[in-house]
């Protein structure tokens, strides 16, 4: 790849915002980004120090400020914290590393990475890394969060790390094995389920448990994912030994050019945006204070991942170590197409669609 990509401005419909207590200013300085990289360090999370130099340039911290915009210094840490893990602990074993092309080896692994998660009492027999890490992360939880919030994010861990099994033995999946796949790797749900453990709201079972509130999370977890995807598109070619990128799948299933798959995933990402606006006001009509909060947090959980995504080390070059080597620095726009009332024509998504308040109001009409 001898040029640099171009991509469309992205247009979204609210501004984000930064978690009051980080310090814009120094990124890669400042309190919450050391002890991250010290918590990387304590636990050795890279394989390289071509890895740690990578992880130390990403601004790691300043992440986790703009996907969790309120909430307790140490619940806060451990979000930073948590979004090194999931980076290094993809780089590494899942879509680099020699793990990656070792099912077998990998499922030992993942077994004592749920173990340290599930039972953070218990040290995993054989001290992986990335199980003690985990198993840390769970001892804050434990200590700063409320049970069933700890309980929680354990749950989508341990979809995580299945997903990743799954993945290793499925390198090209379709389309629709790809979104449920992708739903969970990378920690796809685990970092939007922070959002209210964060911020620390007492969200109700019944609250987590409504399907509203379950499509608003998927569809904001891959809209977050999907959009990093874009940007990764020269680094995954480089480096990654399998095909799970939307760009990459787009080009395989459809034979188009690169110019007419980035089209695709913009008018699908746009689909995915009109909805879950739509879901978002339609929960908001009857919302306890809890659940207003926790989804207006999943409105700018999305949002947030933007502005890192665009010309940030990890995803702006084929090194890490540079940026926007491989991807020219892009941008937002809050200038929105009009509002689209389409699925995206994904079997393993539809289901959103069946909660959309425009659907609704044209049934109850026609039996009107």
């Amino acid at each position: 790849m001898t040029s640099r990509l171009k991509f469309p401005l992205l247009p979204i419909p609210r501004r984000w915002e930064m978690h009051p207590h980080f310090d814009p200013a120094h990124s890669l300085t400042n309190r919450f980004e050391m002890a991250t990289l010290a918590y990387c360090d304590r636990f050795r999370m890279y394989d390289s120090e071509t890895q740690r130099a990578r992880l130390a340039k990403i601004e790691i911290s300043r992440l986790a400020a703009l996907m969790y915009t309120k909430g307790s210094d140490e619940l806060l840490q451990v979000g930073s914290d948590f979004t090194l893990w999931a980076f290094a602990f993809d780089d590494e074993y899942c879509d680099e590393g020699p793990l990656s092309k070792d099912p077998a080896g990998f499922n030992r692994k993942a077994c004592e990475i749920l173990r340290g998660i599930d039972s953070p009492e218990d040290p995993p027999c054989n001290g992986d890394k990335y199980a003690m890490g985990i198993r840390d992360i769970r001892q804050r939880l434990d200590r700063f969060a409320k049970p069933q919030q700890a309980a929680r994010f354990t749950e989508m861990i341990r979809w995580y790390v299945t997903s990743e099994m799954m993945k290793l033995t499925d390198p090209s999946p379709t389309l629709s094995d790809y979104f449920v796949t992708r739903l969970y790797a990378g920690g796809g749900m685990a970092f939007p389920a922070l959002v209210h453990i964060v911020a620390d709201v007492d969200l109700h079972q019944n609250e987590w448990e409504d399907r509203r509130g379950r499509a608003l999370m998927e569809i904001t977890a891959l809209l977050a994912i999907l959009d990093a995807e874009m940007y990764a598109y020269p680094k995954e070619v480089a480096r990654s030994s399998n095909d799970h990128n939307i760009l990459m799948l787009f080009l395989r299933d459809y034979r188009c050019s690169f110019e007419e798959a980035v089209e695709r995933y913009m008018q699908m990402r746009w689909r995915m945006i009109s909805l879950f606006e739509r879901v978002l006001q339609d929960v908001l009509k009857d919302a306890s204070p809890a659940m207003t909060e926790f989804v207006n947090g999943l409105a700018l959980y999305h949002v947030g991942t933007i502005p890192w995504s665009i010309g940030n080390n990890r995803y702006g070059s084929i090194s890490g170590l540079v940026t926007n080597e491989a991807v020219e620095d892009g941008g937002v726009t809050y200038e929105c197409p009009p509002e689209s009332f389409e699925s995206i024509g994904i079997q393993s998504c539809d289901w959103w669609w069946t909660l959309d308040p425009a659907r609704r109001e044209v049934a109850h009409k026609r039996r009107a």
